[in-house]
């Protein structure tokens, strides 16, 4: 059985495409996505976009002691959240498999309409 951790919220997405679930360990605490979201005034830091938005790690290793920082994080559309994992392959604190993993979920979150034009996460 999982237990909840006070720092980290679990997560299972359904991807009825693949016929799988996707379990993800979100490592921003309520309070800190809370935070973020207010500093970025529910918008993308990246296009000032508002709906549909993420807490998105700058830095993903779990090592550092700022992980769960509100200053490691920021607000992006899923859109920009795949392209920022997918730009920064194997330099932003991820396995290279453990972000080709994350890449692929982010891609399925998406609607079709808003794949279009999008690098091939399968050449990651």
């Amino acid at each position: 059985m999982l237990e909840r951790d006070k720092h980290y919220e679990l997560i299972i997405v359904p991807l009825s495409t693949l016929g799988l679930l996707a379990i993800s360990v979100l490592a921003f605490s309520k309070k800190v996505k809370k935070i973020i979201k207010k500093r970025d005034g529910l918008r993308s830091a990246e296009s000032g976009v508002k709906g549909c938005l993420q807490c998105a790690h700058i830095d993903h290793d779990k090592k550092n002691p700022h992980y769960n920082n509100p200053n490691n994080g920021r607000l992006l559309t899923i859109r920009e959240h795949y392209l920022d994992h997918y730009n920064r392959h194997g330099s932003n604190g991820l396995s290279k498999k453990d972000n080709r993993d994350t890449v692929k979920g982010l891609y399925y979150m998406l609607p079709k309409s808003k794949r279009k034009n999008l690098p091939d996460w399968k050449k990651l």
